[in-house]
């Protein structure tokens, strides 16, 4: 096998990877969009009051509690966030979430969400370009092992 076959052979196996690399990045992506476009859909924007402000660490990070309460339903959050001024128990913050699964939730407005939701489409986006790309290659160099001698 001469260097020729084994570039080609190393192009074939590298565009492969990068083929499922980007598959698997559009499968996750897609879920996250799915529940994005859900939470834009449907979701009530209330204002959350911080309940919980726990530290654990030595780099600056938290458990964060929010609890919220409105005639579409209530629940909590939890989330882990990097500690600082912002962060007051007591305070109230936008939160937008989904009736349906009080679970689904996302800290900040509903222009937040659909910007959130637009960033999501983008990445799907990106990630079916990496999959065509990975797979063009490989057909271009598969083509290449064929056709040299």
């Amino acid at each position: 096998m001469n260097l020729v076959m084994t570039v080609l052979l190393l192009a074939v196996l590298a565009s492969a990877a990068f083929c499922i690399f980007g598959l698997m990045l559009m499968s996750g992506e897609g879920s996250e969009l799915k529940k994005m476009t859900e939470l834009y859909e449907t979701g009530v924007e209330v204002r959350a009051e911080l309940v919980g402000l726990a530290p654990f660490g030595k780099d600056g990070y938290a458990s964060v509690t929010y609890a919220w309460e409105s005639p579409e339903g209530s629940g909590r959050l939890n989330k882990g966030a990097s500690v600082g001024p912002a962060h007051v128990v007591g305070e109230r913050y936008p939160l937008v979430f989904d009736p349906q699964n009080t679970k689904r939730a996302h800290l900040g407005t509903k222009v937040a969400v659909r910007r959130e939701l637009k960033r999501r489409r983008g990445y799907v986006r990106n990630a079916r370009r990496m999959a065509l790309l990975g797979f063009a290659a490989g057909a271009l160099a598969t083509v290449g092992m064929i056709v040299s001698p």
